[in-house]
């Protein structure tokens, strides 16, 4: 999990709901935040794509696994996991209601904020947190190196 700016609202957004009993609502914004997954493809995550932690939601548009830059799938917190499981009994659905409805929820409660902007940052914070990985232990690739020699042994005359 990522902790930028528009993931802390959506945090408190989590926490106001669940203060509130909405727990469906809480587990939509907590997905939102935690995971960069479309707003489509998480009302239709079901309790069966959970791995303990991880998410193993299929795209509906690209028909690929959700996966970080490095391949692997996304986690959620052990708080969002709970809520989660928790959620309509048996069914393995988690949303009960369309998409429509939480797009129409959004405007009512946030105005000028927008789901997709969750999406968007949580993804850039990942290029970002890779570069600076990057940056600070550059790996040296053996096959890949070149010696280079000194000019004195070059600029004998």
């Amino acid at each position: 999990m990522i902790s930028y700016e528009k993931a802390k609202m959506g945090k408190q957004l989590m926490k106001q709901f669940i203060a509130e009993g909405e727990l469906e609502k809480a587990a939509f914004i907590g997905l939102i935040y935690q995971t960069p997954i479309r707003v489509e493809d998480v009302v239709t995550l079901k309790k069966s794509e959970l791995d303990g932690r991880r998410v193993l939601k299929v795209s509906g548009k690209y028909e690929k696994l959700y996966v970080d830059r490095k391949g692997k799938p996304y986690w959620i917190t052990r708080q969002l996991q709970n809520i989660l499981n928790s959620m309509n009994g048996d069914s393995d659905m988690i949303f009960t209601w369309k998409l429509e409805y939480y797009l129409r929820m959004h405007c009512i409660f946030w105005g000028i904020l927008r789901l997709h902007d969750f999406r968007k940052e949580y993804l850039e914070n990942e290029v970002l947190l890779e570069k600076k990985r990057c940056g600070k232990q550059p790996k040296a690739d053996p096959a890949g190196c070149v010696e280079i020699k000194g000019e004195s042994e070059f600029s004998k005359e």
